[in-house]
């Protein structure tokens, strides 16, 4: 089975909480990605382990993915399948002088012939996965302190 890794980092000036509290919000992702064509949530109550989307990214199909890691204010995870890929999308957040770091971690797993995509996938998609987290950076940096 082939896996490909990208994390995406950047500084941001904001408490962890408030950082973990938008970037792990899975329905407020069109606001910073481009490439998210839909997403909504799938269960009732407060976002947390077993939350469930609904989400479809430019280009793609729908996919459902879970919560399987959450731990505020400092990691979460979600993670699915999609075109014969396993995929996972999470952040890690640590406590900085000036406020945040946040490493948004996507993960791909896919065996046969789609292992073999996975590098050029991971080429493709790096620099528009740092795009996302320099978005959440702006709109964080922007709106009023709390």
């Amino acid at each position: 089975m082939g896996r490909a890794v990208i994390d995406s980092v950047v500084d941001i000036q904001r408490p962890p909480a408030d950082v973990f509290d938008y970037a792990s919000d899975h329905t407020r992702e069109p606001e910073w990605n481009p490439k998210m064509r839909f997403v909504r949530k799938l269960t009732e109550g407060p976002i947390g382990r077993g939350t469930r989307y609904e989400m479809e990214f430019i280009p793609g199909r729908p996919m459902v993915v879970s919560c399987v890691e959450f731990d505020r204010p400092n990691s979460w995870e979600v993670a699915g399948d999609t075109l014969g890929m396993q995929v996972s999308m999470g952040g890690q957040i640590t406590a900085t002088a000036a406020g945040s770091q946040l490493v948004f971690r996507t993960e791909f797993h896919a065996g046969g012939p789609m292992a073999l995509a996975l590098r050029l996938l991971r080429r493709r998609m790096a620099p528009e996965l740092q795009r996302d987290v320099e978005a959440i950076k702006a709109i964080l940096e922007s709106a009023p302190t709390r």
